[in-house]
């Protein structure tokens, strides 16, 4: 099986962002999948996706949220996650949340992690799948 990581801000994006962007996010996921490519989540994007309408008590979204997450293979958080993600941090130049993302899809063998965020543009531990909202 091939994976694919998907990082919280494509699901925000989609879900949240600009009605524009939503035709590539669904475009790039699409093609994902049609290439047999299985689309992960973890913890880690639960909780980024989900704390903002948590806190505003936006039961619509949360709810929103949580079907499209279970629509995704949830990966376990390994117990050596931020051991991990230190190392990745300083290897990578990554936010210690980012590196908890790449920690956990490099720990479940994921080969691509799909995000909007530049900052993953020069990733090397794993093929970025870049998504350039610019192009929308």
């Amino acid at each position: 099986m091939k994976f694919a990581y998907v990082d919280a801000c494509i699901w925000i994006t989609l879900i949240e962002g600009l009605t524009a962007y939503r035709p590539l996010i669904r475009e790039v996921l699409h093609a994902l999948t049609q290439d047999h490519w299985t689309l992960c989540t973890s913890d880690a994007v639960r909780l980024e996706v989900m704390i903002s309408p948590i806190r505003k008590k936006d039961e619509r979204l949360v709810a929103i949220y949580r079907a499209l997450l279970e629509t995704n293979r949830a990966l376990k958080t390994p117990p050596s996650v931020f051991l991990d993600a230190l190392s990745i941090a300083g290897s990578e130049g990554l936010k210690s949340m980012d590196a908890v993302h790449i920690a956990i899809a490099t720990h479940h063998r994921c080969e691509r992690f799909v995000t909007t965020d530049p900052h993953f543009k020069s990733l090397s531990l794993l093929a970025p799948v870049w998504v350039d909202l610019e192009t929308a």
